[in-house]
């Protein structure tokens, strides 16, 4: 099927992260005190001296802050002060913040702000493993899981390309087919409209009611022939010797029942995008290498821990394979 409706192009997997660096002192001090009254520093109260005693960092601090980089009438006050590092740490609270700040021993250098470097290090590196892509488990019997719309063009190409994998491997290889809807209460909605909230839910009825072998005959023929709107799927049920008045009748019995278990699954496995693809539990990127089923294979037979002879088997691939793309991710 050639709907664009909705599509996107795929967006990386990994979503950048900006650590918080600064706190909410640090703009009041770079936007007022420089913008708004312009400092010259050089004006400052010169009245740090060195070697100032505890109570005198709180009072120095307090009144620098007020004197020199918040509007007037602010609400500042000290909270405590404490040796730390070879400084004073001075905590200060600005409103209804409280700011962990620093003020030299000798009074001459004021810091509002500290940044642990282990604690930022440690994020960094935490957000960089989160975006890194996870490793496959390999397994005697893997799982294979995709998750698509019915009209999505991105979700019908990966289904015609897995088809020749699917019959090469189906007895070797636990394969999940899925449906991405939204649900709120008993309103089910999929992306592309209401006639394709009605073909998942056939859809949905034939592989419960039929089995995956039917699933994939009458899916294969639909995506072929019968447009973005699904006009012929009867004839595809025909073709594929399941019976048209059966599936209607479960599409008004179960079907927003199953499309609500579908939604559930689906945020599970956070699979919003059609295709999602899991091998395993993990999503897989082979899934956008549309025409290419051979690379679809490859990806499934790495995840046996003693791939099967079936995997020895190459595969034919489209003459023009596409890659990326994806609905609604």
């Amino acid at each position: 099927m050639d709907s664009g409706i909705g599509e996107v192009k795929k967006a990386p997997l990994y979503k950048n992260k900006n650590v918080m660096l600064v706190a909410a002192i640090v703009v009041v001090l770079a936007v007022y005190g420089v913008y708004t009254k312009k400092i010259d520093l050089s004006k400052v109260k010169s009245s740090f001296q060195s070697g100032l005693t505890q109570e005198q960092a709180k009072t120095k601090v307090e009144g620098f802050i007020k004197d020199n980089l918040v509007p007037p009438g602010t609400e500042v006050s000290i909270k405590s002060a404490s040796e730390e590092n070879g400084m004073y740490k001075v905590v200060v609270s600005v409103g209804k913040q409280e700011i962990n700040s620093f003020i030299t021993r000798d009074g001459k250098k004021f810091f509002p702000q500290a940044m642990d470097i282990a604690e930022v290090e440690k994020k960094t590196a935490d957000q960089k493993k989160e975006s890194e892509p996870k490793k496959v488990p390999k397994a005697d019997k893997p799982s294979v899981d995709l998750y698509v719309m019915s009209f999505c063009p991105y979700g019908n190409k990966s289904e015609d390309t897995l088809k020749p994998v699917y019959d090469l491997l189906k007895n070797k290889v636990n394969f999940n087919f899925h449906y991405i809807v939204s649900v709120e209460g008993d309103n089910i909605q999929s992306l592309h409209g209401q006639k394709e909230t009605d073909q998942d839910m056939r859809e949905a009825c034939v592989l419960k009611e039929s089995g995956k072998d039917k699933w994939f005959s009458f899916v294969s023929y639909v995506n072929k022939n019968c447009g973005s709107d699904g006009a012929c799927w009867e004839k595809g049920a025909a073709a594929a010797g399941l019976n048209a008045a059966k599936i209607s009748s479960c599409v008004a019995s179960q079907g927003k029942d199953l499309m609500k278990a579908a939604a559930a699954e689906a945020e599970k496995n956070d699979a919003s995008g059609s295709p999602t693809f899991l091998i395993n539990g993990v999503k897989s990127e082979a899934v956008y290498q549309y025409g290419n089923s051979e690379e679809y294979k490859k990806a499934i037979c790495d995840s046996f821990n003693t791939a099967p002879a079936e995997c020895s088997k190459t595969l034919s691939s489209a003459t023009s394979t596409a890659q990326g793309g994806s609905c609604g991710n």
